[in-house]
């Protein structure tokens, strides 16, 4: 039985992981020179809209009417029933965790945006082999469809602000030890840069490669608070006024760094938008935090292009290059090391 719940939506799979998903990290290192490796983001199994109808009868008491394909990520199967419902199926059995902490954190969640609410979950499911999650749709686009210069952006950030101001005060997930995020990229900083090489002109791929390597890693960083830890902007949704209407996608939420959940938004809209984000936000970074956060960005970047290229879609490809071209060309990392 469906009980009310908001809504919710996934309009584009997921094209990066935070930096605390290390169980995927030794894929990663061997997709640049090894093409057989099996990607990360592949399945144990695949579904058809015939069984995927048959689950949802079987397993639910919505009467369907259609079923449609939104999307897949490095986790989940996400299908739309009814133009209503978004079943969320593990891709793997090692998921099945992934998405009971999920669960858990979308349970506890409480933010001034909207988020998934569980509108069912069924832990053995007739005639289907994984436990799985049903949330109502939440209708609205990807950030990541829109150029920073079609937005309201210090409207737009400083909403975020605020909600990140909500989150990061919120003790929802267990305390690890903290690390620099950025030590876990800097051994794979070459490949990183050769994977793109292709898609970025060679002057701004040779001040972004100085900028990573000029980055100083901390021994331990501080603001250590529960995080969304994957927010990229293709998980931040807008309606037609670019008006923030939810954040979505919590499956890698974890203690961690705070400023990791700002490093997306400054790939997207650089210095402005971080610093109409922080004019909201209870904590003002340092000169070595906005470091971070730069050189975060500028490798959520740099993957959402790698990933562009492995899934043929050239559209992301091209608009995270225009963000990498548009960070170098005003100036924004040369030094990383700067004030707002």
């Amino acid at each position: 039985m469906l009980t009310p719940a908001l809504t919710y939506s996934i309009n584009a799979p997921r094209s990066c992981r935070s930096f605390y998903a290390c169980r995927k990290e030794s894929f990663t290192r061997k997709l640049a020179n090894d093409v057989s490796v099996r990607l990360p983001w592949e399945a144990e199994y695949e579904l058809a809209d015939a069984q995927v109808e048959t689950i949802v009868a079987q397993n639910s008491d919505i009467q369907v009417q259609s079923v449609s394909f939104l999307g897949e990520g490095w986790d989940f199967y996400n299908w739309l029933i009814n133009e209503q419902f978004v079943f969320r199926f593990p891709k793997r059995h090692s998921d099945i965790d992934t998405l009971v902490h999920e669960r858990r954190i979308l349970e506890q969640l409480d933010l001034p945006l909207a988020t998934p609410q569980v509108a069912l979950w069924v832990d053995q499911p007739k005639n289907f082999h994984k436990p799985f999650m049903v949330y109502r749709f939440l209708p609205g686009n990807p950030l990541l469809r829109f150029s920073s210069d079609e937005c309201d952006v210090d409207e737009l950030a400083g909403e975020l602000g605020s909600a990140l101001t909500r989150l990061h005060q919120q003790k929802l997930t267990r305390p690890l030890v903290p690390v620099d995020p950025i030590s876990l990229w800097q051994a794979d900083y070459t490949r990183l840069i050769e994977n793109v090489r292709r898609a970025i002109a060679v002057d701004i791929l040779t001040e972004i490669q100085q900028a990573l390597d000029s980055y100083q890693t901390r021994h331990r960083t501080g603001h250590q608070v529960t995080t969304h830890n994957d927010l990229g902007v293709e998980h931040i949704l807008v309606n037609r006024h670019f008006e923030i209407t939810a954040i979505i996608d919590w499956a890698d939420a974890a203690t961690a760094n705070g400023f990791v959940d700002f490093a997306g938004l400054w790939a997207w809209g650089g210095n402005p938008a971080l610093a109409s984000a922080f004019a909201n936000y209870y904590v003002e970074p340092t000169i070595e935090d906005l470091a971070q956060i730069r050189v975060h960005g500028l490798c959520y970047a740099l993957e959402q292009i790698f990933y562009g290229h492995r899934i043929k879609n050239t559209k992301l490809v091209h608009t995270a290059s225009t963000w990498l071209h548009e960070r170098v060309r005003s100036g924004e990392i040369s030094p990383i090391y700067a004030t707002l």
